[in-house]
């Protein structure tokens, strides 16, 4: 173990990016003129929340560790401040291991401390030489059966990587890697590794697609008289304007990439899904429903209109656990989504029906997911009955795209998507 740890010194060369690898108690720390705060967001990155009081002047950090225990490194970090570590235990398919789920440092005022990066997670999305979207420094990897923790690790010292989070179902771990490492070469070190039984980027996905739905709040037109349904959708979008989150129709909210934060809509295209999945809004040429169907709004998309792999593999274990039997998805690619795709299928399994918008690209291909069997993927009429001309046309099922709210007509796919998914829900609960 060599520790040379330096803080508060002022260097004459440029501060290179710090390396961080976290297995178990250890931790493996690399540093040169790093600021303190760009270490503890290292943390951060890789599953802890960080929590420090900003009156704390915070110097930089020279020095390497090696093996070191978390709660011995994080103390000499922030010497002479207080601070605390706590852990979680972490079930996975390949056996149960620790992680650091929050640190604190505290100055004179322990309730003044405040996360050390921004509340909102967003997708630091970059672009592959194939043209593929998907987050930096993250890789997902599934491992073969009977494969152990001690497997896993293996792997984690090979790509200097920390695993962030453990999805499962399906069993996939999201691997935070460091900067002296790209997501495609840690891909190819991971798929060539013998316990690993599938490995991709974590994918990202864009709402760049879909209209912006302007959101006055002043419900017009809504049936605020919907009889809650049996059946719930779950609506997989960018989220729910706040004033329609105590609606009769609205089952709940959550917030897939910030768990316990508060969901919001910055398009208010959710909004719109949402409220069609309920019944509340009626798109043109179709009946209006007799009932209900309450709907858990699931925000997946970031500020920028980014969503991932493991945000949607996230949401999709939080509506079955919700005991959701239907969701929609307004959205697609033509990229493959690997992992996604068996998330989906499992969920298929499970009996929960997905609703898939085609796509508005007037192909006559689905987009993923609504190209797999398993989902029903919905096409878009104009609302007198004839297949939109926008419509991708690989399609189980049509319903109207064309939706009147708030003064103002849209069209697309993912209108038809949540109306197909109400009637199904509807007549689910009529059963």
């Amino acid at each position: 173990m060599k520790i040379l740890p330096v803080i508060g010194v002022l260097l004459v060369a440029a501060a290179q990016a710090a390396t961080l690898r976290i297995e178990g108690e250890n931790a493996w720390l690399k540093s040169e003129g790093t600021p303190l705060s760009k270490i503890l967001y290292l943390f951060e990155q890789r599953g802890a929340e960080v929590l420090i009081d900003p009156s704390l002047e915070l110097g930089r950090v020279t020095g390497e560790w090696e093996g070191t225990k978390v709660e011995r490194l994080i103390a000499q970090l922030v010497s002479p401040n207080s601070y605390s570590v706590q852990w979680k235990r972490v079930d996975s398919p390949l056996g149960a291991f620790y992680q650091v789920s929050s640190i604190r440092v505290f100055g004179d005022r322990a309730s003044a401390a405040k996360r050390i990066s921004q509340p909102e997670r967003v997708l630091d999305v970059v672009e592959g030489t194939n043209g593929v979207k998907y987050v930096r420094g993250e890789i997902l990897v599934g491992f073969k059966e009977g494969s152990t923790v001690n497997d896993l690790n293996l792997l984690l010292r090979k790509l200097n990587g920390t695993v962030v989070e453990v999805i499962n179902p399906p069993g996939i771990y999201r691997i935070r890697l460091n900067d002296d490492l790209s997501a495609e070469k840690a891909l190819a070190i991971a798929a060539a590794h013998e316990s690993v039984e599938a490995a991709e980027l974590n994918l990202a996905y864009s709402n760049a697609a879909m209209p912006t739905v302007p959101i006055s709040g002043t419900h017009a037109g809504l049936n605020l008289g919907l009889a809650p349904g049996e059946t719930a959708i779950a609506v997989f979008d960018s989220g729910l304007d706040p004033a329609y989150a105590d609606m009769d129709f609205i089952r709940g909210s959550w917030n897939a990439l910030n768990p316990g934060d508060a969901v919001d809509d910055p398009t208010g295209h959710g909004t719109l899904v949402s409220l069609i999945a309920s019944g509340a809004i009626t798109p043109l040429g179709e009946e209006s429903g007799k009932t209900g169907a309450p709907v858990l709004a699931v925000k997946v998309f970031d500020e920028n209109g980014m969503t991932s792999s493991d945000v949607l593999m996230s949401a999709i274990n939080y509506a079955l656990a919700s005991d959701v039997e239907v969701i929609n998805l307004s959205f697609g690619t033509y990229d493959e989504v690997g992992f996604l795709e068996n998330a989906v299928e499992y969920a298929a399994s499970q009996g929960i029906a997905i609703f898939v918008a085609s796509g508005n690209d007037g192909l006559n291909v689905a987009v993923n997911p609504a190209a797999n069997p398993v989902t029903v993927s919905v096409g878009a009429t104009d609302g007198s009955g004839h297949v939109a001309d926008y419509s991708n046309t690989a399609a189980d099922t049509y319903a109207s795209g064309t939706v009147k709210f708030d003064g103002k007509v849209h069209y697309g796919t993912s209108f038809a998507s949540p109306r197909t998914a109400y009637e199904y829900a509807t007549r689910s609960g009529d059963e």
